[in-house]
């Protein structure tokens, strides 16, 4: 992956967007709960050129989205 999209922005860019990825007790937790969950991996997307930045299943990213 590269550090940063075709316009330039990386994944920290305010027009970054992140999709997060749940395992299925994730989702469990999230919907039927209503509990927060950690995400499997999560992917930066630049909202602009919908380019994906980076995927990460790091966990000390992980842990900045959990029950996003």
């Amino acid at each position: 992956m590269n550090e940063h999209c075709k316009c330039g922005h990386k994944y920290d860019h305010p027009l970054v967007i992140h999709e997060c990825e749940y395992s299925k007790w994730g989702w469990f937790l999230l919907t039927i709960l209503g509990l927060s969950a950690k995400p499997k991996s999560v992917k930066f997307i630049c909202a602009n050129c919908k380019e994906q930045i980076l995927a990460t299943s790091d966990e000390n990213i992980l842990k900045k989205f959990v029950g996003r």
